[in-house]
């Protein structure tokens, strides 16, 4: 028998920490905001990040970075809640010493605010920016409410208080396991200064208008055409959830070959085929909205002028599996 200690956080869990810091900035660029500085302090396992920047209105932010619990299939309601630990223990003096000297030692450190970040896939589910004065008081909030919820026993077999999670104070961004348990994030998003960025319209710090009225037919210049020795950048994109469960069933039902009768295509390697939602992802990622299609064929449903004639030969097609 082994006689190692268990370890806390395995590769999976730092890797995916590394990936949503490396996403805050890019995001932040994303929302119009200018980054001046992104910082990690590293002590032990665990890894403070600060981002200065400053906003599309010109106020300058320090913002302590927070990520929320990881989402990527581990469990089965994941994407129904979203929260962030504030402290790994509490201090002398329980809760509300804990949450003070927290703001306490942000002020000193000249931290405008703290940012509560939940990547989800490539993506950003919230981006709670919150002022550090709110982060007290709005975790007093969550916790009322979350009594109260228990009171009234509208929290099913949720037995703690959301904001005392075990010895760590904690603020929720959603939580929708139950039908009235949105209300201790509603608090959350319901108080004064308190921005989600994830639902800002993408924008660039840097963006200007070209105005090309007495212009609009340059001569050609192809010198000017591409670049050498591009530069990587970071970017952010929004997109629709799709069950991986779902596109293995579609695949697997195919026999992995394109499904459009007369096709029949594949190849021995896998990401051959696409799996086409027939009515888009938006309206209904289940195995009878969904085809397995080869790249040509997966176009043609959505480019060719037939497009609509084999897009109803598809769906008819895929709801025999309803």
């Amino acid at each position: 028998m082994s006689t190692l200690p268990r370890q806390f956080r395995g590769p999976e869990s730092h890797a995916a920490e590394i990936k949503s810091r490396d996403t805050v900035a890019p995001f932040l660029i994303s929302r119009g905001y200018q980054v001046l500085d992104d910082q990690r302090i590293k002590t032990g396992m665990a890894t403070q990040q600060f981002i200065v920047a400053r906003a599309p209105d010109g106020q300058n932010l320090k913002t302590r970075i927070r990520l929320c619990w990881r989402r990527d299939g581990r469990k089965l309601n994941e994407q129904k809640y979203s929260a962030a630990q504030l402290a790994a223990h509490l201090r002398p003096g329980g809760w509300d010493a804990t949450l003070e000297h927290m703001v306490e030692r942000d002020i000193s450190q000249g931290i405008t605010h703290n940012l509560l970040f939940q990547r989800e896939g490539e993506g950003v589910a919230y981006a709670a920016l919150i002022p550090v004065e709110a982060m007290h008081p709005i975790w007093t909030r969550q916790r009322d409410i979350s009594d109260d919820l228990q009171r009234r026993g509208l929290k099913g077999r949720i037995r703690k208080n959301h904001a005392q999670n075990g010895t760590s104070p904690t603020l929720w961004l959603q939580d929708d396991r139950m039908p009235d348990s949105h209300e201790v994030a509603d608090a959350l998003w319901q108080w004064p200064g308190v921005i989600d960025l994830a639902k800002l319209a993408l924008r660039s710090a840097n963006s200007e208008v070209v105005d090309d009225t007495y212009d609009d037919c340059p001569a050609p210049d192809y010198s000017t055409l591409g670049r050498d020795q591009g530069k990587r950048i970071a970017t952010i994109r929004s997109e629709v959830k799709r069950d991986l469960r779902v596109r293995l069933a579609v695949l697997v039902r195919a026999k992995f070959k394109c499904e459009r009768d007369g096709c029949g295509e594949s190849r021995n390697f896998l990401g051959f085929l696409d799996v086409h939602h027939v009515l888009g992802a938006e309206v209904s990622d289940r195995v009878y909205n969904c085809v397995a299609l080869c790249p040509n064929c997966h176009r043609e449903a959505h480019y060719s002028n037939e497009r609509d004639e084999l897009n109803r030969r598809l769906l008819d097609y895929a709801q025999r599996y309803q």
